[in-house]
């Protein structure tokens, strides 16, 4: 797909005809469901955006958002970062982390910080990852 492509497709999520256009379809096709409808989002940073960009205020009483409890990188406190980052700095330690955790910062860095000052910091996407290196290994494990 090319740039101006891309520009197009954006452009038309973004004009309020359109938009305003898609509101009233859904608007017309809720009115036939028996009972509301509800939406969860798990990420935060789905959240962030249905709310910015109003999507409640456009949609009709009977669909609704359920904010959900946000995956782990979303509500992850700072010091459990901080404490993540000081295990995987000791020698003979094997950290590991969901993918997306590795880059969230902590007030000494990031998980991928560590690992670039030679932490063995191993990102996965399943905790049954995490089963294989525990098989052979002592580790730590965070953002599941």
């Amino acid at each position: 797909m090319s740039q101006l492509e891309l520009k197009n497709l954006y452009d038309d999520f973004r004009d309020g005809e359109t938009i305003k256009a898609y509101a009233k379809i859904i608007a017309q096709d809720a009115k036939k469901l028996e009972k509301p409808i509800n939406i969860m989002e798990v990420c935060g940073g789905h959240t962030h955006t249905i709310m910015k960009f109003g999507l409640p205020q456009l949609l009709p009483a009977n669909v609704n958002f359920i904010h959900g409890p946000g995956c782990p990188v979303c509500i992850m406190p700072k010091e459990r970062i901080d404490h993540a980052y000081v295990l995987s700095m000791q020698e003979n330690v094997i950290l590991v982390t969901l993918g997306d955790m590795i880059k969230v910062p902590g007030s000494n860095g990031s998980l991928q910080d560590a690992r670039a000052k030679g932490a063995d910091v191993r990102f996965v996407y399943s905790p049954m990852e995490c089963l294989k290196i525990a098989a052979d290994n002592k580790l730590f494990a965070i953002g599941f």
